[in-house]
């Protein structure tokens, strides 16, 4: 790839990940919703396969949320379910909004 280095890519990737993690959290925090891993694995085009659980799909995207929570980007919350899901803080969501015009 025309000098691009591994670890180059691997930043990249990592940004694109991100960036996917947070557009499925934006879709749920503006309908008030709490995400699961496997949840957002779906949500982002992550998950693969059939089975109940896909834990290497779960571990990428617990990697991304664990970062980004570490950021102040994403938080933990309480799902309708009572397991511990994600949402998008509320700094973030301000950032990312697309309904007000500056």
């Amino acid at each position: 790839m025309g000098g691009i280095r591994p670890k180059q890519l691997a930043r990249i990737g990592e940004f694109h990940l991100e960036e996917a993690v947070l557009d499925a959290l934006l879709g749920a925090r503006h309908e008030n919703e709490c995400l699961g891993p496997a949840e957002i694995s779906k949500r982002a085009g992550i998950h693969r396969g059939q089975g109940p659980r896909n834990t290497i799909n779960d571990a990428i995207v617990k990697g991304m949320l664990n970062k980004l929570a570490e950021q102040g980007r994403v938080k933990r919350c309480k799902q309708s379910n009572k397991r511990d899901g994600w949402k998008m803080t509320g700094k973030e969501f301000a950032i990312r909004r697309d309904d007000i015009l500056e």
